[in-house]
C-alpha cells in the first residue's frame, strides 16, 4: 500500500467584509481567561475530531481557531468526508483563517509522517478527512503521529456525565468511563483518547463541537478533560509566581471567599506557600499558605489563602494543596492545623478533607485581633490534628 497524497496548498482567503462596530457582538469569553489559555496553548498543535459538522459547530470551530491565531497555535481538524471538509474550510475562510486539506496517511512510515509534520508546520491549520476510518479513530491516530499536546474529541452528547465531570484520570476511572461511553454508543472515543494520550498528548477533552470555544478558552469549560496520571504537581512557590498569586488572591477576595490582604501579607503567604502547578505548562492551578508566626509556641498552623483556579478543581488541586500543607506541618512539628472560612462550599471542602468543625474559641485569640466584624459573624472554623 502507498500513502495518500497530502494536497496542502491553501486556498486564497477572501477579504473580510467591513462590519459596523455597533453590530459586533461583545466577546463572551472573559479577557483574562482568553489570555490565560492563549498563553497555555502557545505554539501547540491541537487535534480536533468533528464527526458531526452542522452550521453551529462549523462557526464555533472557526471562532476558536481564529481566537488562537495570535498564539501561533496549530490545528488538525478531522471531519468525516470531503463535503464536510469543504464546509469547514468555507467557515474558516469566512473569519479570515486560511487552511489546507490533508488526507490521512495509509502507511505510517517515516516518509508519510515527515510529510504530515511539514504540512502542519507550514500551514498551521489542516483539515483531514477520516474516510474510510472513523473520525475519532483518525483523530487519535493523527494525534499520536504528530505527538500533539492537546486533543479534543467532539461528540453531540458532550462530556462524561450530566452535568459533565471536569476531569477524569484514566488510570483510576478507565472502566467506569468505558461503561458510560459504550452505553451511549460511543465505543471509539475511549480508545482514541488513550491512543492520543499514550502518543504524547497531555490531555484529551470531550465536549460538543458547538462548545469548543468555551471548552478551550474558559476556566469552567464545557466538557470533560481526560488524562493519564496527575494533571497538576505540588511545588514551592517562586518569586516569578508572585503576580499570579496576587491575582488569585484578589479574585478570591472579590468572590468573597478570602479576606482582604495587603500586598506584604500576600508576599509573606507566597514565601512560605505551596502551589499546585499544571504539569505541562507550569501555570498555577492553585495556591495555599501556612501561617505559623502569629501562633508561635502553640504548635498551630493556619491554612492561609487557599484558592484554586476553577478549571483545575476537578483535578484535585485543592486536596493536593491541603495534603502538601499537612506534610509541611508534620515536618515542622506542629500539632494541628486550622482553617477559617465564610464560604459554604469551602466549609464543605474542609469537612471532606478530614477537618472537623470547631467553635470559634477553639482557635487562638490572635486569629480574631482586628478581624472584620461582618466576617466574624459568619466565620466557621475547622481543625485537623497532625498525626506523627
Amino acid at each position: 500500500m502507498s500513502s495518500d497524497p497530502l494536497p496542502v496548498a491553501p486556498r486564497p482567503v477572501p477579504p473580510r467584509p467591513e462590519v459596523p462596530a455597533a453590530t459586533v457582538d461583545p466577546d463572551p469569553i472573559p479577557a483574562a481567561e482568553r489570555a490565560f489559555f492563549l498563553a497555555e496553548f502557545r505554539g501547540v498543535t491541537i487535534v480536533v475530531s468533528v464527526p458531526v459538522l452542522d452550521e453551529e459547530a462549523a462557526a464555533a470551530i472557526a471562532r476558536t481557531v481564529r481566537g488562537f491565531a495570535a498564539g501561533d497555535t496549530r490545528f488538525i481538524l478531522v471531519v468525516e468526508h470531503h463535503a464536510a471538509a469543504g464546509d469547514l474550510r468555507a467557515a474558516l475562510d469566512a473569519v479570515g483563517v486560511g487552511s489546507a486539506v490533508a488526507s490521512t496517511p495509509r502507511v505510517w512510515d517515516e516518509r508519510s509522517l515527515a510529510e504530515l509534520w511539514i504540512a502542519v508546520a507550514d500551514h498551521g491549520v489542516l483539515v483531514a478527512v477520516a474516510e474510510p476510518d472513523g473520525v475519532a479513530e483518525t483523530a487519535g491516530l493523527l494525534a499520536s503521529g504528530v505527538r500533539a499536546a492537546k486533543v479534543v474529541l467532539t461528540d453531540p452528547r458532550g462530556g462524561w456525565g450530566d452535568p459533565p465531570r471536569s476531569f477524569a484520570d484514566l488510570r483510576t476511572l478507565h472502566d467506569e468511563l468505558a461503561r458510560e461511553l459504550d452505553g451511549r454508543g460511543d465505543p471509539h472515543l475511549l480508545p482514541a483518547a488513550e491512543r492520543a494520550l499514550r502518543g504524547g498528548a497531555y490531555s484529551v477533552n470531550l465536549c460538543r463541537a458547538a462548545d469548543l470555544e468555551r471548552e478551550l478558552f474558559t476556566f469552567d469549560g464545557a466538557g470533560t478533560v481526560l488524562t493519564l496520571g496527575g494533571y497538576v504537581r505540588l511545588e514551592d512557590l517562586r518569586v516569578d509566581d508572585l503576580p499570579v498569586v496576587e491575582a488569585l488572591v484578589a479574585q478570591g477576595v472579590a468572590d468573597g471567599v478570602l479576606k482582604p490582604r495587603t500586598r506584604a501579607e500576600v508576599a509573606r503567604m507566597a514565601v512560605g506557600g505551596l502551589g499546585a502547578r499544571v504539569a505541562r505548562t507550569g501555570h498555577l492551578a492553585g495556591v495555599v499558605g501556612l501561617e505559623t508566626e502569629a501562633y508561635g509556641g502553640q504548635g498551630l498552623g493556619e491554612v492561609s489563602g487557599l484558592i484554586t483556579v476553577s478549571a483545575f478543581s476537578g483535578a484535585g488541586a485543592g486536596g493536593m494543596l491541603l495534603e502538601g500543607l499537612l506534610e509541611r506541618a508534620r515536618e515542622a512539628g506542629l500539632r494541628a492545623l486550622f482553617a477559617v472560612t465564610v464560604s459554604a462550599p469551602a466549609a464543605e471542602f474542609f469537612a471532606r478533607r478530614g477537618y472537623r468543625e470547631v467553635p470559634r474559641d477553639a482557635v487562638p485569640d490572635a486569629k480574631w485581633r482586628g478581624y472584620d466584624p461582618g466576617r466574624l459573624a459568619v466565620a466557621r472554623c475547622f481543625w485537623r490534628d497532625v498525626e506523627v
